[in-house]
């Protein structure tokens, strides 16, 4: 029972330790832009190809990532027994708040930027469409939506079959979720509503993975925690290597299949990575300790980060522009980068404990301790999505 609990416990850390790389990456992508029109990549070259390649290359596991980490989540700390009511409750805390209330403010500094609202009637016309800013996805928020759908389907599938299938329950959800979304797919171009569905359905793929390899992690860790110092930093050094590879020898109208193929491994990656990190901190060394709780907590306030990075990383590359236009690209990415991730850390820590900016980033008050006891890592419950 004990060692289940350490299992349990090691599993929290582990999972806010990758929410926390994940959202990391994320800052990094929108310094550098989705695609040419934004970012710093529509400060140069449309066609630059160094640029383009990071992007694609992060886009390629990332998120992926970051949906099989809830479904890991949710096998491991989600509540199956909850009513349809307490389950819905959960969701707009933790999820449709911060859409709902943040979702129109970044749609209002976007097109302020933009310079797009003039006169009495641009900004009626702005006022009328922030509703729309809900439904469908906007902008950053197409993973509220994608989590909120992803975690329906997988409350009602553990609420009302996952008993009946014991075992098999995570490869049964898993299965399912690959043919709903190949039966989606011919109805995704014929209507705005099938593109909505296919979009949820195929990320509902990575986070049924998650709670198919949930019951194999806690072995998983403990045979990799046996290796070689210089064997646990090379296996996630060889999952970036394939997934390079993969993004490399596959051609560009092929890129969903780069996708689905390096979410899994980029899920392997950060898990091997952070299990050679957990390793350090337990064999002592004040740094690895201090960098491990510091990503736990990144973890642990991914939600913060994420609604808040766009206006900081914008903010950095509009001032940059007109300080000195042309200024290098090594420039732009390190302090756009940087402004991504302090900015929204000032903002929690000069907004943490009043009850509304909590209630608005989905956060209950009391959020996980980041300093350790002597000798030993950081721990917490990973709050599930």
């Amino acid at each position: 029972m004990r060692d289940n609990r350490e299992d349990i416990q090691r599993l929290s850390s582990d999972l806010y330790s990758m929410r926390g790389i994940g959202i990391l990456l994320v800052v990094v992508v929108h310094v550098l832009g989705v695609d040419a029109t934004h970012g710093v990549r529509k400060l140069f070259a449309a066609d630059r190809t160094d640029l383009r390649v990071v992007v694609e290359l992060l886009h390629s596991f990332n998120m992926a990532v970051m949906l099989m980490g809830s479904g890991v989540a949710v096998a491991a700390f989600g509540r199956a027994d909850l009513s349809l009511f307490d389950f819905m409750r959960k969701k707009v805390n933790k999820l449709l708040v911060p859409m709902l209330v943040w979702a129109p403010v970044l749609f209002l500094m976007q097109e302020l930027t933009r310079g797009a609202v003039h006169g009495r009637e641009g900004w009626l016309s702005v006022l009328l469409r922030m509703p729309t800013t809900w439904f469908p996805a906007y902008s950053i928020f197409w993973f509220v939506h994608a989590l909120v759908g992803c975690t329906l389907m997988a409350w009602l599938f553990r609420k009302y079959a996952a008993s009946a299938l014991g075992r098999w329950s995570g490869a049964v959800y898993f299965g399912l979720a690959v043919l709903l979304h190949l039966l989606a797919i011919p109805w995704s171009d014929s209507s705005n509503v099938g593109g909505y569905v296919e979009m949820i359905l195929s990320w509902n793929r990575f986070f049924g993975l998650g709670l198919l390899v949930y019951p194999l992690l806690p072995a998983v860790r403990q045979a990799i925690a046996r290796w070689p110092v210089a064997l646990q930093a090379l296996l996630p050094t060889a999952f970036f290597a394939l997934i390079v590879l993969i993004y490399a020898v596959f051609p560009e109208e092929l890129y969903p299949v780069v996708c689905g193929l390096n979410g899994p491994l980029g899920f392997g990656m950060l898990f091997s990575l952070i299990v050679f990190l957990r390793q350090r901190v337990s064999e002592g060394g004040a740094a690895w300790k201090e960098a491990w709780s510091r990503l736990v907590f990144t973890g642990s306030i991914s939600m913060t980060l994420y609604l808040f990075h766009i206006y900081f990383v914008s903010g950095m590359r509009i001032a940059l522009e007109r300080l000195h236009p042309g200024m290098p690209l090594a420039v732009h990415f390190v302090l756009g980068c940087l402004a991504g991730c302090v900015g929204p850390w000032l903002l929690f820590q000069a907004f943490k404990g009043l009850p509304l900016f909590h209630w608005s980033v989905g956060l209950t008050l009391r959020v996980p301790r980041v300093r350790a006891p002597e000798g030993q890592p950081a721990e917490g419950l990973a709050q599930t999505p």
